[in-house]
């Protein structure tokens, strides 16, 4: 991965749920105090620009997507007792800090063959079965790929409403009201064809947390501020993607023919 990747590694909005307190050096050797192997320095670096959180990029054939911060919320790489209890793998168990999953399957530090560096590996519980993933810290970031492949660019500089108005006249579809919830910035949806179809600004809230959410009046306020969801692409444009790819060539087709610009997200990434 290289530095600027690892400068924008985050997921943009970030859920805010998920993200721990600011890191200091007091919460770092607490954590260490409490695992007992020192953390490492890359992973540390990472923490410095966001302490936790949903991550742009994955593992393939994985559904990784985040990476836990330290702090006193869920999910903390601190929080590795309930590992503990599987006395009937095959795998020691010991020496394993999760850092992402749900249980039935985690990526982990790994110090179990090294003290000091530790290794990357994926484990299933329900499957009694562990893959080593990555030799250190730093070799698992170079294995993160960005998942771009069905994800398209608008060049525009109109606004979001004024688009989805134009390409509902051009194709002759009705878009539902846009949802908030998932994502905290709008996503419009519709149907094509026999395709869904989602469309989506580059902009977006920094930050969003749900009213439903524990922490929600404590941190709402940090959804005020705006970044890019693709700092590779200006601000005014669209995000679009679709269901079916026989559906999206001649979306595309009858979009393009209508004088609106689109290209591959992978083209600017």
């Amino acid at each position: 991965m290289k530095e600027k990747d690892i400068k924008t590694i985050w997921q943009v909005p970030k859920y805010l749920s998920y993200v721990q307190p600011s890191l200091t050096n007091e919460i770092v050797d607490e954590a260490e105090k409490k695992i007992g192997y020192k953390l490492p320095k890359q992973y540390l670096e990472l923490l410095e620009i966001q302490n936790g959180g949903y991550i742009r990029f994955t593992l393939k054939d994985t559904i990784h997507r985040e990476i836990y911060g330290i702090g006193p919320y869920y999910p903390s790489i601190t929080d590795f007792e309930w590992l503990r209890e599987f006395d009937d793998l095959s795998f020691d168990v010991m020496g394993l800090f999760p850092f992402d999953g749900d249980g039935h399957w985690n990526i982990c530090l790994d110090y179990r063959n090294n003290k000091t560096e530790p290794e990357i590996t994926y484990i299933d519980t329900e499957l009694n079965y562990e893959k080593l993933i990555a030799s250190t810290f730093e070799e698992y970031l170079n294995l993160l790929e960005i998942e771009i492949e069905n994800e398209f660019v608008i060049e525009t500089n109109s606004k979001i409403e004024i688009m989805i108005k134009q390409i509902s006249e051009i194709a002759k579809i009705d878009f539902e009201e846009p949802d908030y919830w998932a994502h905290g910035y709008p996503e419009y949806r519709s149907s094509f064809k026999d395709g869904w179809i989602w469309i989506s600004p580059n902009i977006a809230p920094k930050g969003f947390i749900r009213e439903d959410d524990n922490r929600y009046f404590e941190l709402k306020s940090q959804m005020e501020a705006t970044a890019l969801r693709y700092p590779e692409i200006p601000e005014s444009s669209l995000l679009i993607s679709v269901s079916e790819e026989n559906v999206r060539d001649e979306l595309f087709s009858i979009l393009k023919t209508s004088g609106i610009k689109i290209r591959a997200l992978k083209e600017f990434i």
